[in-house]
């Protein structure tokens, strides 16, 4: 399937909305398991992700994605307005590897008339504790889900829309066309082939078939696209589903392994702490949202 056709599936599926005045913004290492938009009105503060620094100012709109080790700090207070939300495309494709995005831009009259009327549409839907941490029952994941089927059409669609259009903002235009992903469409077949049998299991020669290329070509290709291998990509995805059960699910964790397509448990954990930096039970007791 071609970009224009995956983005055409594109979902963003709302959790939280609000607009706050942090005055102890201040938390390490946190990965969260949805992507955050902010809109800074007031104060100053810092965060960290993809190795660089964001100096959060007034007027000025940033995103993190999901699954990515973030550090937030604010000296003095922050005010803002924060969105955070879960992007789905069909088979699973990261769109986070399918297009570039940059992560702070300048925002307008209209980001802000957007954000407020966001906000209108969907009361009653902020963190009840902003701590990665320490969030409570009222900030799980399956209740704001819940509460988005049952709003009005109307005002889903309009939410949607609205999502879509702030997201929209930050994809670089460079890469609006999807090339960012592959400059050969052989691994992107590949990518969405992963994503569709994630749970099953996958051979190096049967990825290398969707491409119709040898192993060694369709490893080295992948490598110099995806800047992993294919395995580590495979384990990677599979390890980030996980961290979504645990934090959103009661599931026993060795349910949650076989589930994500790793049905030896000692090699599931070890897998959890290379991309995690911690154990499954510790990751669920960190971020868990039931």
């Amino acid at each position: 399937m071609d970009t224009q056709n995956l983005l055409k599936s594109l979902h963003l599926s709302l959790l939280n909305v609000d607009e706050c005045l942090a005055t102890n913004w201040n938390f390490q290492k946190v990965t969260s398991p949805f992507t955050r938009l902010y809109l800074v009105n007031s104060g100053e503060g810092n965060i960290i992700h993809n190795h660089k620094k964001y100096e959060l100012k007034p007027n000025s709109l940033y995103l993190i994605p999901s699954f990515t080790l973030c550090d937030y700090s604010s000296e003095i207070f922050l005010g803002h307005f924060y969105i955070h939300f879960i992007p789905q495309i069909t088979g699973g494709t990261d769109l986070f590897k399918l297009l570039g995005f940059k992560y702070e831009l300048t925002a307008t009259e209209t980001d802000f008339r957007l954000m407020k009327r966001i906000l209108e549409l969907n009361p009653g839907r902020k963190l009840a504790n902003p701590d990665p941490g320490k969030y409570c029952i009222d900030d799980l994941v399956p209740h704001n889900l819940s509460i988005s089927s049952a709003q009005q059409i109307a005002d889903c669609m309009e939410t949607h829309g609205i999502l879509l259009q702030l997201f929209s903002r930050f994809i670089k235009v460079e890469d609006q066309t999807g090339t960012r992903l592959n400059p050969n469409s052989k691994i992107s077949q590949a990518i969405e082939y992963i994503h569709i049998n994630l749970s099953k299991t996958l051979t190096l020669a049967e990825l290398a078939g969707t491409s119709h290329l040898s192993n060694d070509y369709f490893s080295r290709l992948f490598l110099k696209t995806m800047g992993m291998r294919p395995i580590d990509y495979i384990n990677r995805k599979r390890i980030e589903n996980a961290q979504l059960q645990l934090v959103a699910t009661n599931d026993l964790i060795e349910k949650i392994a076989i589930e994500v397509g790793i049905d030896n448990f000692s090699y599931f954990n070890r897998m959890f702490k290379k991309y995690s930096c911690s154990t499954p039970g510790e990751y669920r007791r960190l971020h868990r949202l039931v």
